[in-house]
């Protein structure tokens, strides 16, 4: 856990009362090995679930500190937000659509290990909105969900500068 996507930020620097805060928030799910898992699947192409899950945390403790809202919920709520542990593409542990399934699953496992309350809750669950039927009913739900799609533009948006980078260099050889 050292920088995050579109940031020029690290995690290293020990005087940035910022990025304390925000470890201090999220440390204790960090610290367990089965949100550690998340680090094995790939998301939004060239990105790990759990750089993700830290991507989008940033961006909402950010956010959501400077709207005066709950930061310390929302923050949790979207390290939480994709804490499923199985490979969407080929596994499906709930019948229906991915994206209405995973929120579900990823408040199950986070029920598992912590204590969470209904603004958590309503960033995990509604965090797919709109393609899911149910907007968030939190001003913290709906941040972690810009905060989702804000995100996975960047790592997409990323990988795929990086795809266009080596083609033109395979070209130029």
């Amino acid at each position: 856990m050292t920088k995050v996507i579109g940031s020029r930020k690290t995690f290293l620097n020990v005087d940035d009362t910022t990025a304390l805060e925000f470890i201090e928030i999220v440390k204790d799910i960090v610290a367990i090995q089965e949100f550690q898992e998340l680090k094995n699947y790939t998301h939004h192409h060239a990105t790990s679930r759990y750089q993700h899950c830290l991507n989008v945390a940033w961006y909402t403790y950010l956010w959501s500190k400077i709207c005066g809202l709950d930061y310390k919920s929302a923050t949790r709520g979207a390290m939480l937000h994709d804490f499923f542990l199985y490979d969407w593409r080929k596994e499906h542990p709930m019948k229906g659509r991915h994206s209405s399934v995973h929120p579900k699953v990823a408040l199950e496992n986070s029920l598992k290990y912590f204590e969470i309350n209904d603004i958590m809750r309503d960033c995990i669950v509604n965090h797919m909105w709109p393609n899911t039927i149910h907007p968030p009913k939190t001003y913290e739900g709906f941040l972690v969900t810009i905060a989702d799609k804000y995100c996975a533009t960047l790592e997409w948006s990323k990988h795929s500068a990086i795809r266009a980078y080596r083609t033109v260099i395979s070209f130029a050889r």
